[in-house]
């Protein structure tokens, strides 16, 4: 009887476990062709422009997309759970036929080039862009631009990288129910109420949820609040929030700390491995940022020393320093790094907070002098007549508190009257800190 029970549980299992939809292209099975013929039927697919109806092999656009119109077929939610992100301006049981009623036809070009992805008229043209991109990215791009069908357009952005460009890039709110706001409501349900979807697809969702939502609409539907993310010498992750440590996993790789649009992340120098910091349990494994705009690594033949994306006046920059001791920063509204620029001076390390708690992104050479990115000059110049506290080895602003990790591997805090003394908070040894991000679309889980 016993026996007879573990083979009938191992087998409810077996069939649970095999009924979860892959997150990875490579895990997908080959598609019969009659659901070739008849996906190519229902949206009008050029298949010659997506390199043919390839049935197995995912290397050939036509298999991405039939992978990601298998996961909007075939993904399942509950309907118990809540996310300020799902306003059901989509029935989640209907995207499939929703995005069939919105789809005149697809195809695969790359005249666009600033784009994943557009929508005239009901075609959809999918760009080099979308083919670059793993699943999740590929279904929230469907369903966005299938949003335009419905006359949803954008208008211009008064924060993030489009931040007082031309390009109309951003919605109004969320409330109005536009293309990143459907995009957005998936993501949420992917991520809470998803019934057959795979752990990481789903932790990939929220990730992409929140590394978007905070830039793409200009009233903001989550808010900010600020965290220290910390590495101890053990290698464990240690995330504070409100004063309280909650362990988290960290990427196995040798790389620098670094903070992103969505948390933190892993910076390698060719890739970035983003942190999972609202759940417990490391459902990422090998997984690159697609989220923020470390992103644009993966597509650039720049060889990297440094990297950082942050926020100046509400407007988001992306600078890089290269191998051959130059900086360039990424032009958004061109899609394009800009000319690099030789720096006059040897950088040893980088910065985003100093001693005076002003930020940015800052440059300290062996002299311990201090280089300024000015997002104007889009230049790096020496701006400060302090140095560069040699005994420092990082500094986090984290609301009111300015943070600092010295090489003793102890986090001391300067206090109001400018004294330096040790945390009672931050206890242990640790190799390195970040301030970073957290938002109110999802709970971060002890």
């Amino acid at each position: 009887m016993i026996l007879l029970f573990v083979a009938i549980f191992t087998l409810l299992q077996s069939l649970a476990f095999s009924d979860i939809l892959p997150h990875d292209d490579r895990d997908f099975k080959c598609i019969e062709k009659s659901e070739a013929q008849r996906m190519v039927q229902d949206f009008n697919i050029d298949v010659k422009s997506f390199g043919g109806a390839e049935l197995c092999d995912a290397s050939i656009d036509f298999k991405k997309l039939a992978n990601d119109l298998i996961l909007l077929k075939e993904g399942r939610f509950t309907d118990s759970g809540e996310n300020i992100f799902i306003r059901n301006f989509i029935d989640s049981k209907e995207y499939y036929s929703w995005l069939l009623s919105m789809t005149r036809g697809i195809d695969r070009r790359n005249d666009v080039t600033t784009a994943t992805a557009y929508n005239s008229g009901g075609y959809f043209t999918m760009q080099n862009g979308w083919a670059k991109l793993p699943t999740l990215a590929r279904v929230g791009i469907l369903i966005h631009e299938a949003r335009h069908t419905n006359f949803y357009s954008h208008i211009q952005c008064n924060q993030g990288p489009y931040m007082n460009s031309a390009a109309a890039a951003c919605d109004w709110d969320y409330n109005s129910g536009g293309a990143h706001a459907v995009e957005m409501e998936y993501y949420a349900r992917v991520s809470v109420l998803g019934e057959n979807f795979h752990p990481v697809y789903k932790s990939m969702a929220r990730l992409m949820a929140m590394a978007r939502s905070n830039f793409v609409f200009n009233n903001s539907p989550i808010k900010r609040r600020e965290a220290l993310f910390a590495i101890l010498k053990n290698g464990q992750g240690a995330l504070y929030e409100i004063e309280k440590p909650l362990r988290r996993e960290i990427p196995s790789v040798d790389g620098t700390l670094k903070r992103t649009s969505f948390g933190a992340a892993i910076f390698t120098n060719d890739k970035a491995y983003p942190i999972e910091m609202y759940g417990s349990t490391d459902a990422l494994p090998g997984i690159t940022d697609i989220f923020s705009y470390y992103k644009l690594i993966l597509n650039t033949r720049l060889k990297l020393l440094d990297y950082e994306e942050f926020d100046t006046n509400q407007r988001r920059y992306v600078v890089a320093i290269t191998e051959g001791n130059s900086s360039t920063s990424y032009n958004f509204l061109e899609s394009q790094w800009s000319k690099e620029k030789l720096l006059t001076f040897q950088p040893a390390k980088s910065a985003t907070t100093l001693e005076t708690g002003e930020q940015g992104y800052f440059l300290i050479d062996q002299n311990h002098d201090i280089y300024s990115f000015n997002v104007n000059r889009n230049s790096f110049e020496k701006s400060f007549s302090f140095k560069w506290n040699p005994e420092f080895k990082n500094i986090a602003k984290v609301e009111s508190h300015l943070l600092i990790l010295k090489n003793d591997s102890k986090i001391y805090e300067r206090t109001g009257n400018g004294d330096i003394i040790a945390s009672p908070v931050y206890k242990g040894n640790y190799k390195d800190m970040v301030a970073i991000p957290l938002y109110d679309g999802f709970a971060v889980e002890p």
